[in-house]
Order: C-alpha cells, then sequence, then structure tokens
C-alpha cells in the first residue's frame, strides 16, 4: 500500500472534490482554487509519486498511481463518490481511473490535460524533461514556459521551489514513459460528465480538435472551455476564473 501526501480543506463532510497537480507540481499548486471552492467542497489535493512531500517515492505508471490515489483517498475516509481533478500529466491519470471505473467516480474535471494518447511534444518539450537538470536556472526556464500571464512573486517563487523539491527522475520518466502510456480505445464510453479546460495560449498539450478526438468523447456529457490569455499554469493564472467555472459545472450534476 501507498499512501500519498496530501492537503485538505473544508467540511468531509460535504462532497468531495480531488486535486491532482502538473509535472514539477505538488499539492499547492491547487491550493488557491482549493481556498475558493472549500466553504461548499472538502478538497483534497495530493502529492503525486516523485513531487511535494512524495518526492522520495519513485515515479510510476499511469495504472499504479490511479491505484495509490485509490489507496489514499480510502485512508483518508473518502465514501462518497469524488470529482476528479487533474491538471497536465494528472488529467491522463483522471481520465483512466474515471473510465476504468466510472461507478467511483461523480465526474471529471480535465484541465490542461496530457489526452489518453500518446503525448504529442515538440524536440523542445521532450529535450527539456528528458534531459532534466535539477538547478535553479533550469526550473526557471521551465516556469516561464509554462505560463502566460504573470504570477505573483510569491506564487512564482513557490512555484519554482516545487519544481527544485521534485524528484529529478520524475521528468525524464513523464517524458520518455508516463506520457507516452496510450489508452485510447481501451475502456468503453461512460455515462459521467467531464469537463475540459484548456488555456488559449497553452502550446504544451494538444488542442480541442485532438482532446475530443482523443478523450473527451468517451464522456457524456462533456463541455469545454477556453480560458482567455492563460498558459498551461491554470490554477495559478486564472484562480478565481476556474474556480468559478469549476464550481457552477460541478453544480449542474448534483
Amino acid at each position: 500500500m501507498m499512501i500519498l501526501t496530501s492537503i485538505q480543506k473544508g467540511n468531509p463532510q460535504h462532497l468531495p472534490l480531488v486535486f491532482m497537480h502538473y509535472l514539477g507540481g505538488s499539492a499547492h499548486t491547487w491550493l488557491p482554487v482549493m481556498e475558493a471552492l472549500s466553504k461548499h467542497y472538502y478538497c483534497i489535493s495530493l502529492d503525486m509519486p516523485g513531487f511535494g512531500d512524495s518526492a522520495s517515492q519513485s515515479p510510476a505508471r499511469i495504472m499504479q498511481q490511479a491505484e495509490w490515489v485509490r489507496e489514499t483517498l480510502n485512508d483518508i475516509g473518502i465514501v462518497v463518490r469524488p470529482w476528479l481533478i487533474g491538471h497536465s500529466m494528472t488529467g491522463k491519470l483522471a481520465a483512466v481511473m474515471a473510465l476504468q471505473t466510472p461507478e467511483q467516480v461523480a465526474g471529471v474535471i480535465l484541465t490542461a490535460p496530457s489526452p489518453l494518447c500518446p503525448q504529442p511534444m515538440t524536440d523542445q518539450q521532450f529535450a527539456m524533461q528528458y534531459e532534466w537538470q535539477a538547478t535553479q536556472e533550469h526550473a526557471e526556464k521551465f516556469v516561464a514556459g509554462s505560463h502566460q500571464k504573470p504570477l505573483a512573486d510569491a506564487v512564482l517563487q513557490r512555484t519554482i521551489n516545487d519544481v527544485l523539491r521534485a524528484n529529478p527522475a520524475a521528468f525524464p520518466y513523464w517524458a520518455k514513459t508516463a506520457s507516452q502510456e496510450n489508452f485510447e480505445h481501451r475502456y468503453p464510453n461512460v455515462s459521467l460528465p467531464a469537463l475540459l479546460l484548456l488555456g488559449e495560449k497553452d502550446d504544451n498539450v494538444p488542442r480541442f480538435p485532438q482532446q475530443l478526438a482523443s478523450t473527451l468523447h468517451q464522456f457524456s456529457p462533456y463541455e469545454y472551455e477556453v480560458i482567455e490569455g492563460c498558459g498551461h499554469l491554470l490554477p495559478l493564472e486564472a484562480t478565481e476564473e476556474l474556480a468559478a467555472i469549476i464550481e457552477a459545472f460541478i453544480k449542474k450534476y448534483p
């Protein structure tokens, strides 16, 4: 059994929302959004293997991560079907978990997600991750290439620090192995609500047509929204807007 470290906000009696972060992030990445939602929801943000306070853990394949997330939620005591909210690399994970065991999930929010198919990358994007250097300069360059809207100084520094404290092996592992796992057409379509959120200026993940063809079409009903002016770090670039969009969508499916 593997229990991932987590941050929890809100009343455990409320509907649970499970937040999972992007490559290089931590449970803190979603904290600003959680603060906005925790009045009405039980918000749980996880440190994925190799990141945050789980940095000592080795990176793992998608199916192994799914098992650890379920074990962690059981350990926390989640008995109501949660909403899974994945960002970037964990968008792929959230979609797989929902398709694999739809009876255990209320719905999914796919935030700038890696698709179910092998994730396309430019040579530059692949090299940035596969030839990872755990240095201040490399971390700053990685973060700078992930957002379009300016981040507050404290948020920017915390984001860079998250990247620096990650297990260095997690970046090449994602680029070469986990991101290239293919779950297209592996599971039947499901009757679960799904919301796809993309940054208008995000070049790190596929645009809507490929997201629809690879992933979103497997869920019903589904919606999508493009956040104007944003890059890849939607939880940090558009915190209030993202929280409002998520809450409005979840309220449609009580």
